[in-house]
């Protein structure tokens, strides 16, 4: 899967606005590309990861995750597949 996500996100930018692609294997690991990526199947979701908590708002309702790090996030993204 790929995710493409726009917002504020102190972790993966160095003013805090901007655009962060990552990749996810289906072994689970993850990187992060600076190239454009054309994607189908999309969803769409808003995430907001404040502390240790992050919220999911997506068209299959609401989630809560907790992580193990600190952190900063509000992100429009886009999840889906590499044409």
């Amino acid at each position: 899967m790929i995710f493409v996500e726009y917002g504020l996100d102190f972790d993966n930018n160095r003013f805090g606005f901007g655009k962060s692609i990552e990749i996810e294997n289906k072994d689970g690991t993850e990187y992060r590309v600076k190239k454009s990526v054309k994607l189908k199947n999309k969803r769409y979701y808003f995430r907001f990861w404040i502390f240790k908590k992050v919220f999911v708002i997506s068209r299959n309702g609401f989630e809560i995750k907790s992580k193990n790090r600190n952190n900063l996030k509000v992100v429009f993204g886009i999840e889906g597949e590499e044409i």
